[in-house]
């Protein structure tokens, strides 16, 4: 009970740290005049894309309710028609209306995606279930949260995907269970693979490693399998303000780019997630500590966990830019035949 008291304070304290995080990160960047369409920070570069993501996934803007999204969808939208003045709302309560936004909404379906399956509830929701991850040391609890992991990544995929790509609900549902028989399959076979072959006390020790592993190939399985149907779709293709190019006709081409770099970022994230803390927490030091307070271990592993995914999620989305760029050979040959000849590159969302 202690260790449980101790994890979820710990959970708790490293949320707040990714927010204050954000709120350092933002204060370490004025605000530049409010665009709708235009960037608070530089997304060619890695940097400005982490700083993007980091706030976009900043935990606090979880404690908004749906009618604090609602104003703030309002006046964005007011803004657009040029109702609102710099009188009634400053550049920074303009960023700060389309952060909300942003994190809230889909930005196809332009519906308020729930709280759990957001990218600013990834860590606090996610994040436990991870550390739970990483603690078992029997193959029945690898698998059970595994399967709670997968069953949770897969919601995330669906809530972020690119949404311009209509897909049944019979396609979801194989694809939700092909995605988490392959995670299942990965953490049973590792596992096994390990209790038969090490002593039982080098087994327990290897145990909280099988979470890395297995972790890349579930979810960059998950993701593909749960956005494969995309590619068959296509997705639509804009020029860089974001207006709908080839007559509304859907791109396979770079549906399967969005998908392909999506997978990516999935991997990467992975890193962040399951093995530096797994690193972090073998680490002689820390060991010893463990080992004469064993009480400490599982509210430290939470902790550094939390943290480690609260900044590792953004840099991972943010290794790739939102939304990528295509050069117009590349596509379908009746997609290019839509376009004018002056069009050398287009745009796709990439989703989350």
């Amino acid at each position: 009970a202690r260790s449980i008291l101790g994890a979820s304070g710990a959970a708790g304290l490293g949320v707040v740290a990714v927010a204050l995080g954000v709120q350092a990160v933002e204060a370490r960047s004025p605000a530049p005049p409010f665009s709708l369409t235009g960037e608070r920070f530089d997304l060619s570069t890695m940097q400005g894309r982490f700083a993007k993501q980091l706030t976009n996934c900043d935990p606090a803007t979880l404690l908004a309710r749906e009618p604090e999204i609602k104003r703030a969808q309002k006046l964005l939208e007011r803004f657009r028609s040029g109702e609102v003045t710099k009188a009634e709302a400053s550049d920074r309560e303009l960023w700060d209306a389309r952060k909300l936004v942003e994190s809230a909404i889909h930005p196809d379906t332009k519906e308020i995606i729930p709280e759990p399956f957001r990218m600013s509830g990834y860590v606090p929701f996610n994040g436990p279930v991870c550390v739970a991850m990483m603690a078992s040391t029997s193959t029945p609890a690898l698998l059970f949260w595994n399967w709670i992991n997968q069953s949770q990544n897969a919601l995330v995929n669906f809530f972020n995907r690119n949404a311009s790509s209509p897909t049944s609900n019979d396609t979801l549902a194989v694809s939700y269970t092909a995605a988490v028989g392959a995670a299942l399959t990965v953490a049973f076979g590792l596992s096994q693979g390990i209790t038969r072959t090490c002593s039982p006390a080098r087994a327990k020790q290897l145990m909280k490693f099988v979470a890395f592993p297995s972790s890349i190939v579930a979810s960059c399985s998950n993701c593909y399998i749960m956005r494969r149907p995309e590619i068959a779709g296509g997705s639509n293709i804009t020029d860089k303000e974001g207006n709908v190019l080839a007559g509304g006709k859907r791109s396979s081409v770079a549906a399967k780019k969005a998908v392909e770099e999506t997978v990516m970022s999935r991997a990467i994230l992975q890193v962040p997630v399951f093995f530096l803390p797994a690193v972090t927490m073998s680490l002689p030091p820390i060991a010893a500590l463990c080992a004469a307070n064993p009480s400490v271990t599982i509210p430290l592993t939470t902790l550094i966990t939390i943290i480690s995914f609260g900044f590792g999620l953004p840099g991972a989305v943010a290794y790739f830019p939102q939304f990528g760029s295509l050069p117009v050979e590349q596509l379908e040959p009746e997609i290019q035949k839509e376009l004018d000849a002056d069009v050398t590159t287009v745009y796709y969302n990439k989703g989350l």
